[in-house]
């Protein structure tokens, strides 16, 4: 009887070990938790009607979430001050809120919702973040790999690669004059988006978000090129669950 019971245990031990032994879940990408926030300096480039000539400003710009909301198998965050909404300016427009999306199958979504969309129509059931995942808003699917494409289906099939995001670039290294960044060496990898008229680069790094924002218009002049300086995570008890009053 004893060595059946011993049989059980040693089991049950090697069974607890194994569970322990098992690697966690990877965590969402963005750290999305209310309070979070970045801060960018870098240079905005315009063409100025006065002068005739391009004109340019360094900027400081900071991006911050707002709010998020859990749902069955995602998590949504509404972001203001995504690096974008400097694109065509001359650095003085005021921020603008973005919705990020991250699914239970490490997809990431996001879209420019505009000043005046009304966030109260984000407190629905947990179909209402639905239109908003759909492959115009596809951002990637990581882990990612080098050569890999987000888009729809028709601008897959494309050759020069347009209208799609691509990973360019994977690269390793530490995040050198980051404040608050972590400590050794991250994977980073960069996302282009290039169109006829103009193109993005976004460098991204899990756990921290967005390293680099570059975007060039191939016409008039119409530059942002943005780097991470600062990094201000927040703990994730200040998340907003549910549905927001």
């Amino acid at each position: 009887m004893k060595k059946i019971i011993l049989a059980m245990v040693l089991c049950i031990t090697g069974f607890v070990a194994l569970r322990a032994q098992k690697p966690a879940s990877p965590s969402a990408f963005f750290p999305l938790n209310v309070g979070t926030y970045w801060v960018y300096k870098g240079t905005v480039r315009w063409d100025d009607p006065e002068s005739e000539k391009p004109g340019s400003a360094d900027v400081t710009w900071k991006m911050t979430v707002d709010r998020v909301i859990r749902k069955q198998g995602i998590v949504a965050a509404v972001v203001t001050g995504f690096p974008a909404d400097l694109d065509w300016s001359a650095g003085t427009t005021e921020p603008k809120p973005w919705l990020f999306i991250e699914d239970e199958k490490h997809r990431v979504f996001f879209e420019n919702l505009g000043p005046e969309f009304d966030l109260s129509k984000l407190n629905g059931d947990d179909h209402v973040f639905d239109k908003f995942m759909v492959d115009d808003n596809l951002f990637f699917q990581w882990p990612v790999s080098e050569g890999a494409k987000f888009c729809d289906e028709q601008a897959k099939k494309r050759e020069d690669g347009n209208y799609c995001w691509n990973v360019a670039e994977t690269t390793k290294k530490k995040l050198q004059g980051v404040s608050g960044a972590p400590p050794d060496e991250q994977f980073i990898f960069r996302m282009e988006y290039s169109t006829l008229p103009d193109d993005q680069k976004i460098e991204l790094v899990q756990g921290v978000g967005v390293l680099g924002y570059h975007y060039h218009h191939h016409g008039t002049v119409a530059d942002t090129e943005l780097q991470l300086v600062e990094f201000h995570p927040a703990p994730e008890s200040t998340d907003v669950q549910g549905h927001n009053p």
